[in-house]
């Protein structure tokens, strides 16, 4: 494959470059950050503790696969993804708080123990409600595994052949959203809170969600849910030192200015900000769809998002003295109809601003119970819809007074116990990432052509490949890595 080049050195990035390495193959990651690990944060620095990013770990097989084909052959080398991080189950998954007090520990991989959990949480029938939508996941998954997240040649042919067969438009529902199916299983409007979460996780305003995204619960409740010890930017960092170790070389501190092409069409390196030109055989760009665009200019085409998901206002809150408690805490406003309405047009409205009452997260590990990161779905920075400036004086400030102010009423803090040390606002996520608004899942997932045609991996012009959230096969951690396996498939 000769000499590649793989542009950004979030997760994607990474494991693509562990994965291309190796025999007479060269490897160079660049990244305009002075860190690797991208949206995931480091391991090390003032945030060490918190998670900055995604908090749990599903589909680990991606991940174990990645490792085993990268390990080194003496005995001695740590092949596995367990020699390389402390990987641990999480039970429950996480706990779901509700304005009217009722408490659901989600049970981790157990059919049986959600059943019973959704039962004596929230009523008879609830589990075998909420398995309806688990089971429809489980349809979606099971069509769209072999045919699309693991095939890198599929193209949009094979995704129109599914849908012209009767089994793909039952399981697909291309015209039936998620929340029109969620009326069809549910009766206790708390089942749609939770589903809405997982929408919100995939990058979508529920409103406008497909159902396709019932795969998600149905993946963290078949694959499990995991976590890693001190962080999932412990996981980054184990990618950098395996991609190091298959000598890789990382310029970081290092922006790329462009993407150049050979008078036959074919990449030929890339140009950088401060004028040297690198020469490369390929280019991997595990970058924005947006930011490809203008890395390519003319050069390409790349499919313009009709929008961007929305981005996450964090808040690390150090809590000194804090006794340990769930790995993750979700805390969610009243049920009714208009005040979900509320939330969400806060999100997501023509005239965005910070909501009043959101859905909080907060993560927190057993390693550092003191560190609380703070998080709530808020609109992506800048002007226009589903946008706000959050580099207005005060915004950001007064809206990590509100986070912590609901924390205390809902009784999870005692007023004046925790201490902010750093706000991640949308603006901040995009000064880091790049991504147009600090948009935290890449193009949003709204309907099925959204979700599944991404920037497609093996791009129009020869030797360009588009990996990571903007790309297929989507957004994730898992996915991730499943894109590093694609390009690595079509280059092999």
């Amino acid at each position: 494959m000769g000499k590649i080049i793989v542009i950004g050195a979030g997760v994607a990035g990474l494991a693509a470059a562990a994965r291309l390495a190796g025999g007479d193959t060269s490897v160079t990651v660049l990244d305009r950050a002075l860190t690797v690990g991208g949206a995931l944060g480091t391991s090390t620095g003032p945030d060490q503790g918190f998670d900055t990013g995604a908090h749990t770990l599903i589909m680990p097989a991606v991940y174990r696969d990645l490792f085993l084909k990268t390990g080194g052959r003496k005995k001695s080398a740590a092949a596995s993804l367990e020699e390389n991080v402390d990987l641990r189950p999480v039970d429950p998954v996480r706990r779901y708080l509700f304005a009217d007090g009722t408490t659901l520990d989600l049970p981790n991989a157990s059919r049986a123990k959600l059943l019973t959990t959704f039962d004596t949480a929230l009523g008879p029938g609830a589990g075998r409600d909420w398995l309806k939508a688990v089971e429809h996941g489980g349809a979606v998954w099971d069509l769209l595994r072999p045919a699309w997240y693991e095939a890198p040649r599929a193209t949009n042919r094979d995704l129109w052949k599914l849908l012209a067969s009767r089994a793909g438009r039952r399981t697909l529902t291309p015209r039936v959203g998620l929340r029109a199916l969620a009326k069809t299983w549910f009766t206790d409007p708390r089942l749609g809170l939770l589903l809405d979460e997982y929408a919100l996780g995939c990058g979508a305003d529920p409103r406008r969600a497909p159902g396709i995204l019932a795969a998600a619960p149905y993946l963290e409740h078949t694959f499990g849910a995991w976590r890693v010890a001190g962080g999932l930017s412990n996981l980054a960092e184990a990618l950098h030192q395996r991609a190091l170790a298959r000598k890789v070389e990382f310029r970081l501190d290092c922006p790329v200015s462009r993407i150049t092409v050979s008078p036959n069409g074919s990449v030929d390196g890339v140009l950088l900000a401060d004028g040297e030109r690198l020469p490369a055989d390929t280019v991997v760009a595990a970058v924005d769809s947006q930011q490809l665009a203008a890395l390519t200019a003319s050069v390409t085409s790349v499919d313009s998002p009709a929008g961007y998901s929305q981005s996450v206002f964090t808040v690390l809150l150090r809590v000194p003295g804090a006794a340990p408690m769930a790995h993750e805490s979700v805390l969610f406003g009243e049920p009714d109809e208009a005040a979900v309405e509320a939330r969400l047009e806060a999100v997501f409205g023509q005239a965005a601003r910070a909501a009043d009452d959101p859905t909080v997260r907060v993560c927190v590990s057993e390693e550092h119970p003191e560190a609380w990161s703070v998080h709530a779905a808020a609109p992506r920075h800048g002007t226009g819809p589903g946008a706000l400036g959050w580099s207005a004086p005060g915004l950001a400030t007064g809206y990590a007074d509100t986070l912590v102010d609901i924390l205390v009423r809902r009784g999870l803090l005692s007023a004046g116990s925790g201490r902010i040390e750093r706000i991640i606002s949308p603006a901040d996520r995009e000064q880091a990432t790049g991504v147009p608004g600090g948009a935290a899942y890449g193009p949003a997932a709204h309907g099925l052509r959204a979700t599944l045609l991404r920037s497609p991996v093996a791009q129009p012009t020869r030797g360009l490949f588009h990996i990571g959230a903007s790309a297929r096969p989507g957004s994730g951690v898992p996915f991730a890595a499943l894109s590093a396996w694609h390009v690595s498939e079509l280059l092999n």
